[in-house]
């Protein structure tokens, strides 16, 4: 996932969280002292919060900010990369790991 598409989850989540709550952007900009043309940003993915920001926004609907984060694909993933390169790092990783099992890591 790109940093666009983490920033459009993050809005979707707080635009989806704000809707069953029942709160107005509005309102969700007045108890987060935002305004609400950030807060429709935010929501649209057009503007990412910074960290503090979110935090604002997630206690002022009662939820966590990992809450409005969407999940990142694990480490390692290869589906954007083409077949040759994602079995090379496939096999890189698979190494990685048998010899942190061997060294008494994994």
């Amino acid at each position: 996932m790109d940093e666009k598409a983490f920033n459009a989850g993050i809005g979707e989540r707080v635009r989806a969280v704000r809707l069953g709550a029942g709160l107005t952007q509005e309102y969700l900009a007045r108890k987060t002292g935002l305004t609400r043309g950030s807060i429709t940003n935010i929501e649209s993915g057009a503007q990412a919060p910074p960290p503090y920001r979110l935090a604002r926004i997630a206690a002022a609907l009662s939820v966590e900010p990992a809450d409005l984060m969407p999940p990142l694909e694990p480490l390692g993933h290869t589906g954007d990369l083409p077949a040759d390169l994602a079995d090379a790092v496939a096999s890189v990783v698979s190494a990685a790991e048998a010899m942190g099992a061997r060294d008494g890591q994994g």
